[in-house]
């Protein structure tokens, strides 16, 4: 693994000559197969990588390990729903633990008391940034169409977010899906369901040292910061109301038969009653 995992996070950038036919864009199993042509490796033979859907979906959510998420998280993992139907997802908290399943978290810096928004949300947008950094690091996101980041306590219904994507798959644009007033800084992305094309995160990843230092984001929450941010590296938007149902903005009616997300349900309970009568 640690042999994989160098030479598609370093060695494909410094020595692209080493490993041709391969890019950043390359799956796992790829890269394992060629590392197995060298000599003395210790590669095993790759397993047969996984089917996936169309568009690609990598997804994560971010959850402190102390608090109701984990439990909420963990009821997920169990019936494979929400994130973990996706292609691949993680899961990031302050603190690596086992959530379920054999699915291990990755670390971030702790999730330490944050502000107020001066939109009345989290002022979260640091924890976030070194958030952004875990994913890059990990690599699985740029093997796919899209990287979604979703609230635990969002309700994910994937097959309906791929058929809303799939337009606009393949453009270096994110996700807009609330539209609860107009004018100025409308429609705007609301954090609780977050979608990002492979070419926004390119983007975002070329240009996060410009963000950080060009722009005022300390009152921020983190969905305002990463909208700002992409808009001022290039990258475009797109418009669906009907990917998010939440309650801070359009309000969430699990039954509806279109919506790809509703927001929020913060115990198990009323999480998976709301999945239940979505699916249904």
């Amino acid at each position: 693994y640690d042999h994989v995992a160098w030479v598609m996070g370093t060695g494909l950038a410094t020595h692209p000559t080493w490993y041709l036919g391969l890019s950043s864009r390359s799956r796992f199993e790829d890269v394992q197969a060629r590392v197995l042509e060298d000599e003395n490796t210790t590669c095993q033979k790759p397993c047969t990588p996984p089917l996936w859907a169309t568009p690609s979906l990598f997804c994560f959510s971010i959850f402190r390990s102390q608090g109701y998420e984990l439990d909420l998280v963990k009821a997920q993992v169990e019936r494979k729903v929400g994130i973990f139907s996706c292609d691949e997802f993680a899961t990031l908290s302050d603190t690596v633990l086992p959530v379920s399943g054999g699915v291990l978290t990755l670390q971030i810096p702790p999730c330490e008391t944050v502000g107020v928004s001066k939109d009345g949300t989290a002022a979260n947008t640091l924890i976030f940034m070194q958030a952004w950094n875990v994913i890059k690091n990990d690599g699985r996101y740029a093997k796919h169409d899209w990287t979604i980041k979703a609230d635990p306590d969002a309700v994910l219904i994937v097959p309906r977010l791929r058929q809303k994507l799939l337009p606009h798959t393949g453009k270096n644009v994110f996700m807009k899906n609330c539209m609860k007033w107009t004018g100025i800084g409308w429609p705007m992305m609301f954090g609780s369901l977050e979608a990002y094309t492979t070419q926004a995160m390119e983007t975002y990843y070329a240009g996060a040292d410009k963000c950080k230092t060009n722009l005022q984001w300390q009152a921020w929450g983190e969905d305002l910061y990463m909208g700002i941010c992409l808009n001022m590296l290039g990258a475009g938007s797109e418009f669906d109301g009907n990917i998010i149902g939440d309650n801070v903005c359009k309000g969430a009616n699990c039954a509806d038969g279109v919506t790809a997300s509703y927001h929020p349900f913060k115990s198990a309970e009323s999480w998976f009653q709301c999945h239940d009568q979505a699916v249904r």
